[in-house]
């Protein structure tokens, strides 16, 4: 894991605050030496006094403090992105105050958008202190962070202290999951190939599969009695069980981004975000109703991902959808034009239809469908604000 600096670079920065009090101080300063009184002095070398001590103590307090980023191991577009830092004050005497944790390059990230900012109270010493800023990532891809810096006002708010920690960190964001309406998957996997069936070994809970000899353990309740009274030895009822149902997902990319077709007002990125957030949301569906699924990438040479189902499944298939990188050229002749396995085939297109990627008996879905296939809670929201990373995209442009 990438480690922060040890030896951070200070800043000291004035605040407006900071400003109208050296003016203030200033004003009584030349107040008290073209006329003196001893009033105007006494606030004048109070006034300054306190300037001075705040930053001789901010200071002082600021310099056995130690910060690291514990790197977040992904984010989702859509969903808030916690990152975590680490504080430590090395001092056995000083308590620190007030700190507040942030990225400096946050606000300029593309793809980022600052949420809540890190603080902390106090960090006594010789302790060790966790604080957690929020982000919404709006783009799906690798995020690239770099410097976050640890700031304080203590004690007057008058000058801001920093600690600038350099931290190469890059976190891998998802594409955004859609709830898609209830029944499309059922529909699509019923009598089909990768249907729910029966499997072709035992030991399920269901109809009657065969009978073999008993082993310890065995229920009684699955003791066949007939063939005990037959044969005078032990037999148990095996039973069959059901697989679930199988679905490969085939993203279909091999056209380049300049040869989609795309009317008035579309744009051809946003198509082929569109439907890679169609294939994750596929995906996180299967996953949902305990399906077995796979990912096939048509037009970037990817292996295709075997069926598989359970959590890390769906993260290796998330991570792969996020690490797409659709500015590489397409390559073609990688579809499934021709499978053997025993899986319904559900085909995402960028801007229309081709038969050619797929077996005869798949089923097809454009980027444009999107919005007809989202559950009816969400349905009637518009798809730039149910989408943050194509509203990002479109104020970009903008």
């Amino acid at each position: 894991m990438p480690v922060a600096n040890d030896i951070p670079k200070r800043r000291t920065r004035v605040i407006r605050a900071g400003v109208v009090y050296a003016g203030v101080v200033l004003a009584i300063g030349i107040a008290a030496g073209s006329r003196p009184n001893n009033l105007l002095v006494w606030v004048f070398a109070c006034l300054l006094a306190a300037l001075v001590a705040s930053g001789i103590v901010s200071g002082f307090m600021m310099m056995p403090l130690r910060a690291l980023r514990i790197e977040p191991r992904r984010g989702r577009v859509g969903e808030p992105l916690l990152v975590r830092y680490e504080i430590r004050n090395s001092s056995r005497m000083l308590p620190a105050y007030d700190l507040h944790v942030s990225e400096v390059d946050a606000t300029k990230m593309s793809g980022l958008e600052p949420a809540g900012e890190a603080w902390i109270l106090h960090v006594g010493p010789g302790d060790r202190v966790h604080a957690e800023a929020v982000f919404r990532p709006t783009r799906r891809g690798t995020l690239r962070l770099a410097r976050f810096e640890v700031t304080s006002t203590f004690p007057f708010d008058l000058l801001r202290k920093v600690l600038v920690y350099t931290q190469p960190t890059e976190v891998l964001i998802h594409p955004e999951v859609l709830p898609l309406r209830d029944g499309v998957l059922e529909r699509v996997t019923a009598g089909g190939a990768g249907g729910q069936r029966m499997s072709s070994h035992g030991g399920g809970t269901d109809d009657f599969f065969g009978v073999r000899e008993y082993r310890p353990g065995d229920s009684v309740r699955q003791i066949a009695w007939k063939r005990l009274a037959g044969t005078g030895k032990l037999a148990s009822i095996e039973r069959s069980r059901s697989v679930p149902p199988r679905v490969r997902i085939l993203l279909d990319l091999s056209r380049p981004t300049s040869a989609l077709r795309v009317t008035e007002g579309e744009d051809a990125r946003e198509l082929e975000e569109r439907a890679i957030v169609l294939a994750a949301s596929f995906i996180a569906y299967c996953d949902q109703l305990g399906y077995e699924y796979a990912l096939s990438v048509a037009g970037f040479p990817i292996p295709p991902v075997a069926l598989r189902r359970g959590h890390f499944h769906r993260e290796k298939i998330m991570s792969l959808l996020a690490a797409l990188d659709l500015e590489l050229p397409r390559t073609a002749g990688n579809g499934l034009s021709s499978s053997e396995e025993r899986a319904t085939t559900i085909v995402v297109h960028a801007d229309r239809t081709d038969t050619s990627v797929a077996p005869s008996e798949a089923w097809h879905f454009t980027a444009r469908q999107l919005d007809s296939l989202v559950a009816r809670g969400r349905a009637a929201v518009p798809a730039d604000e149910r989408s943050p990373a194509l509203t990002q995209r479109r104020k970009e442009r903008a």
